[in-house]
């Protein structure tokens, strides 16, 4: 199939054409995998599963596939509830400095 790179308490990681794929041996296939670009964020995935821990830092597809990776339910709950907080709060607005066209260089 794909080339497995990582393997960690019943979490597997393959390496894809576009990324890295994490995936929760003790699930389906089609439930209990996500896709990352990258190699670390997938291991770190696991990680934060294994040890139930919820980032506060990081995007809501980031989340998601943590939801995709786990099996408690708790664990899960917690980390829709953040999803859902985070939808309610909507986007922030840009940062504007007003005072950065005074800068050095357009002195």
């Amino acid at each position: 199939m794909y080339n497995k790179v990582y393997e960690k308490k019943g979490f597997i990681v393959f390496q894809v054409k576009e990324g890295y794929i994490a995936y929760n041996t003790k699930k389906s296939f089609q439930e209990g995998h996500t896709h990352l670009k990258h190699f670390e964020p997938a291991k770190t995935a696991i990680d934060l599963v294994i040890n139930k821990k919820i980032p506060k830092s990081t995007d809501v597809y980031y989340l998601t596939s943590l939801i995709r990776l786990s099996e408690d339910e708790d664990y899960i709950y917690k980390i829709k509830q953040l999803i859902e907080t985070r939808e309610q709060k909507g986007k922030k607005e840009k940062y504007y400095n007003p005072g950065y066209k005074l800068s050095k260089r357009s002195i």
